[in-house]
């Protein structure tokens, strides 16, 4: 399938996003400031990810169990390797090699392999009924005690709608609805407005709503029908802030074109990098050019690994080929 350069801006844009995200919800304990940044963009940048991943995932269904298969190796061998990183460079956690509670960022690859099971009942059922069965999977969710952060279950069930919604969005054509001249407009103006307000409220959604890893039980000072409404404010304004986000990202090919193409290794390494500067204070004690200064280079760092890493896999599968070739 011939690459769009509108959909890997979206990722370009998504990824610098999510490392700037991380690096300020990590810095803001360090230097005792607010994220609040964080909390505006994690009303888009994961539900726009998915939405995208799930897009192109209904269209190469063929694939499924490759892709089933690659995110299961990438998973256990990141999660191996991050837990050794941890354990024995940073010593930041005791050694204990469990694969059911996923590293820092490492649970989205948990989440993309239940995806792409679902997607057998999601092809069996149609998008009317689906689209809002997985609103409501994710809102009752919440209520059972025992779905939380192992195996990424409740972030899975958290962000299953927009991962629905994408998976059906060629056939509904919810692209060109959503881009139509009318909606477009609205939709900037919302985006516009809820960054404002978000950035000058902190207590307008609780952490632990907006990371998705929590249940009801988990999160403090609100009862459970206060958080289970927290939840469907979290999917209303999700839905209105990426409709924005969407409607922002240009067509043309750039350089966020060529980071949008290798996102997921970024995504992964740049936990480890940002947890490294962190728990060595690597950090100014100017908390803006320490902020900044940590996220231009966590950003660099990851391109260099993530082009470090094709490189070696693009030489092993050489290798292979060649072995298997001369029966080695």
């Amino acid at each position: 399938m011939k690459r769009i350069a509108y959909f890997d801006n979206a990722k370009g844009i998504l990824i610098i996003f999510i490392v700037l995200a991380h690096v300020l919800s990590l810095c803001s304990s360090y230097y005792n400031y607010n994220d609040d940044f964080f909390k505006f963009a994690s009303l888009f940048m994961l539900q726009c990810f998915f939405f995208i991943s799930a897009y192109f995932s209904s269209q190469k269904k063929e694939n499924r169990k490759k892709r089933i298969i690659k995110f299961l190796k990438i998973y256990l061998l990141w999660q191996t390797g991050i837990t050794i990183y941890y354990a024995f460079v940073l010593n930041i956690i005791k050694f204990n090699l469990n694969y059911w509670i996923p590293r820092y960022t490492l649970w989205f690859l948990i989440s993309m392999i239940t995806y792409n099971l679902a997607e057998i009942i999601l092809d069996k059922v149609d998008a009317k009924i689906m689209i809002p069965i997985s609103f409501l999977l994710g809102i009752l969710s919440g209520f059972i005690p025992w779905i939380g952060a192992e195996f990424s279950l409740s972030r899975s069930f958290v962000f299953f709608p927009f991962y629905t919604i994408g998976y059906y969005a060629k056939d509904l054509k919810i692209l060109d609805k959503v881009k139509s001249p009318k909606i477009k407009k609205i939709s900037i103006v919302l985006f516009i407005i809820l960054l404002v307000l978000i950035l000058n409220n902190n207590d307008f959604l609780p952490q632990k709503i907006l990371k998705g890893k929590y249940n009801y039980y988990e999160i403090q000072r609100v009862t459970l029908l206060e958080a289970c409404w927290k939840r469907n404010l979290f999917y209303i304004l999700s839905i209105i802030v990426s409709i924005g986000f969407l409607n922002l990202v240009p067509t043309k090919n750039s350089i966020l074109t060529k980071l949008g193409r290798n996102t997921l290794y970024i995504y992964l390494t740049q936990g480890a990098i940002l947890k490294t500067f962190i728990t060595e204070k690597i950090l100014l004690n100017n908390h803006v050019v320490g902020t900044l200064l940590l996220f231009v280079i966590s950003l660099i760092l990851t391109v260099i690994i993530t082009k470090l890493i094709k490189e070696i896999a693009k030489f092993a599968k050489v290798t292979r080929e060649v072995i298997h070739e001369q029966k080695i």
